[in-house]
């Protein structure tokens, strides 16, 4: 009987585990890397690669990797990387929880930046020249910040290269800045809520549960959901779903039964529906064309 894969689940940052008093944790380091499996954690994580070339899957979308591309990837987004032969992939890789990006008082044109990369935006971005040394600089002041645990105001100065790292990866994603959309005193404290649903989209989430926990009325947040994503809420949240099944379905033998329901669909059927409009073709179909080369990841 064959083997199911399954993806991985990592739940260390660096050897860092959560915890106990939930201090937020932050690692960076620049090393070499060959590849790594099918996996998914409960941290962001930013990499920048300096050598070699490759190929590196987001939710199964797949991009080449060179010297100059940077990746970032949101919570439970899942992952592989591969290089193209034996040699290795040089890379500044920083894991952190999303807390520690955002801080006490959260801007909400970045948190819809951030949030959207992977769903609105690609996760994936060259950099070249010029624009290139400033993204490997800023990593560069970011490894050197972590490396003086003593420095006054350092985890005040990791928030704001940490800052300025994702919006350089967003701008050149771009190609120009995004204004932000909606009066200031429409917008909600949507980091928070987004960060929830990234953890939490495998599971049962409705409008009301997070206006209880989150003490904002369900039409508010469904509009600012509308307003700073350009998605509704459910479509956000299928959205998510069916990147994730895609990745399972390309990357392992899971049954799309069992994807469906790990995923968070409590219905076969919705599961096939969604998929199918956000796709234009089945589970099923997509898996075999896929792997018979005929349909573009």
């Amino acid at each position: 009987m064959r083997k199911t894969i399954l993806p991985e689940y990592q739940d260390h940052i660096g050897g860092l585990a959560m915890t106990p008093d939930g201090q937020q944790r932050f690692f960076i380091n620049v090393g070499s890397v060959a590849h790594s499996h099918l996996h998914h954690h409960d941290f962001a994580e930013l990499s920048f690669f300096v050598e070699g070339s490759g190929a590196e899957s987001i939710n199964g979308v797949e991009h080449r990797i060179r010297p100059g591309t940077a990746s970032f990837l949101l919570p439970n987004h899942m992952h592989k990387l591969d290089s193209d032969s034996d040699r290795t992939f040089t890379k500044y890789r920083c894991m952190f929880d999303m807390p520690i990006l955002f801080g006490v008082h959260e801007d909400p044109e970045f948190s819809r930046l951030v949030y959207g990369i992977g769903i609105s935006s690609p996760s994936f971005v060259d950099f070249d020249g010029s624009s290139a040394e400033r993204m490997r600089t800023t990593m560069e002041q970011l490894l050197e910040e972590y490396g003086k645990p003593d420095y006054p105001g350092r985890r005040h100065m990791i928030r704001l290269k940490l800052s300025e790292a994702l919006l350089l990866f967003v701008r050149e994603s771009s190609g120009q800045r995004i204004a932000g959309s909606g009066s200031e005193t429409e917008k909600v404290k949507l980091s928070p809520i987004l960060q929830y649903v990234h953890m939490h989209y495998t599971e049962r989430l409705t409008l009301e549960e997070l206006a209880s926990t989150f003490r904002q009325s369900a039409p508010h947040i469904s509009r600012s959901f509308k307003e700073h994503t350009g998605k509704g809420f459910l479509e956000y949240v299928r959205q998510l779903r069916i990147e994730s099944a895609v990745t399972m379905l390309l990357h392992t033998n899971m049954s799309i039964t069992d994807i469906a329901a790990s995923v968070g669909f409590d219905s076969f059927r919705t599961f096939a529906r969604v998929f199918r409009d956000i796709k234009g073709q089945t589970a099923s179909e997509y898996r075999e064309a896929v792997r018979a080369g005929h349909h573009r990841m």
